[in-house]
């Protein structure tokens, strides 16, 4: 039985390896869209973390006829009613950077006791009809009053894990991936994945895909 491909819907490599690495024991090709030619842009619109997720996923295993999986991620802060939320990359305006949605955000908490915030991520996996697979992570913590740290990107700096007593910033790499957000969805997603297999190729096998290797007969 042939390996499954499966497209990952971003052209970025890190992100790319990382997956290659945690499903090394799954019968699965895994791809970004940096093999393909141009790819239409996805507008992210939703609402939710998931339907973005969902919206991507279906949108390149349409264009490519393969499944594929998306993620969606931000910070949700109780103060703020869940902002930034969807809109945590462009939280300070449509191009803003890391530091311009930082500052803007440790403004809006200048004066609130409540500083109760989240790091969440959601994992879709899609073929190209049909329902979506969704896994989600979540991470608890804390907006700090100041920057601190100079490691990470985003939110980092200003996100504090009360286990660890540090910010995002402040941990290794190693040390944000076992308790981040994104290593939380990723973590759920392997413990399932023999299911998640079983299910993309009963629904591909719905729609004619031959799974035995010619080369192996």
């Amino acid at each position: 039985m042939r390996p499954l491909p499966v497209v990952l819907a971003t052209r970025n490599a890190g992100k790319t390896e990382e997956l290659r690495r945690l499903l090394a024991d799954f019968p699965v090709v895994i791809r970004n869209l940096g093999d393909f030619g141009p790819m239409p842009p996805v507008e992210e619109d939703g609402m939710t973390f998931e339907e973005n997720a969902v919206k991507k996923a279906r949108t390149f295993a349409k264009v490519l006829g393969l499944p594929a999986l998306a993620d969606d991620s931000g910070l949700t802060v109780d103060a703020l009613g869940g902002a930034p939320g969807v809109r945590s990359a462009r939280y300070a305006g449509e191009h803003a950077a890391d530091a311009d949605n930082n500052t803007k955000l440790l403004k809006e908490l200048e004066h609130e006791a409540n500083r109760a915030a989240a790091f969440v991520c959601v994992i879709a996996i899609a073929v190209p009809w049909g329902p979506a697979l969704v896994y989600e992570g979540r991470c608890e913590g804390m907006v700090t009053r100041e920057q601190m740290g100079t490691r990470g990107f985003g939110y980092d700096p200003v996100f504090f894990y009360p286990p660890l007593q540090k910010t995002f910033a402040q941990l290794t790499p190693e040390e944000k991936n076992q308790v981040s957000h994104r290593g939380q969805a990723l973590k759920e997603l392997r413990q399932e994945f023999d299911k998640v297999l079983f299910w993309l190729r009963q629904r591909l096998t719905e729609a004619g895909w031959e799974w035995d290797d010619p080369s192996q007969s």
